[in-house]
């Protein structure tokens, strides 16, 4: 049987299935930020012969150029607002939605535009 196929699940047990993963996705999303933005801060890539971080995430990593882009954003802005974190891991921030208010955050309203952006 193949593990991908949710065909043989009665309706409720893919409902609670379907909810489950979503959860687990956001929740593995904040750990990967969280990661990315570490590594990043200690310079982790360069012993690994990579000139900046989004090089490690293309080339180690397997993300496209565009996947990376995104997750270093928000990861660095996730680190300067470690509440990001949490909204990502609720889900109630998407990851789409961290990167396009990455760059108008500030500490005067953050928790401003994350609540405005919650669940969007």
């Amino acid at each position: 049987m193949n593990p991908y196929t949710a065909s043989h699940l009665a309706d409720h047990d893919l409902k609670y299935g379907l909810t489950a993963y979503v959860g687990k996705d956001s929740q593995t999303t904040a750990h990967l930020l969280g990661h990315i933005a570490e590594f990043d801060v200690r310079r982790l890539f360069a012993p690994e012969a990579h000139p900046s971080m989004h090089s490690y995430c293309v080339h180690v990593l397997g993300l496209s150029s565009d996947a990376a882009n995104k997750r270093i954003r928000v990861a660095r802005k996730a680190r300067e607002f470690p509440v990001i974190f949490i909204a990502v891991a609720e889900g109630r921030l998407h990851l789409s939605g961290a990167a396009m208010l990455a760059s108008y955050l500030t500490a005067e309203n953050v928790d401003e535009l994350l609540a405005a952006a919650a669940r969007k």
